[in-house]
């Protein structure tokens, strides 16, 4: 099913199957969620949203 498996760090595992990015944590076995491309996309928008915030508090 998945393929492309890695070790993201903290227990955390990532792999793609051509569609969705699958993490699953303490063992790559353990799926727990999968994102579709636009989830992802969502989520990465958070993560630089809060980079910003940080570089902002941090000036």
């Amino acid at each position: 099913m998945n393929k492309d498996k890695t070790y993201l760090g903290d227990g955390v595992y990532a792999s793609h199957d051509g569609h969705q990015i699958w993490l699953a944590v303490n063992h790559h076995e353990n799926i727990v969620i999968a994102l579709e491309p636009a989830v992802l996309a969502r989520l990465l928008d958070y993560v630089k949203s809060l980079k910003q915030k940080k570089e902002k508090t941090n000036e």
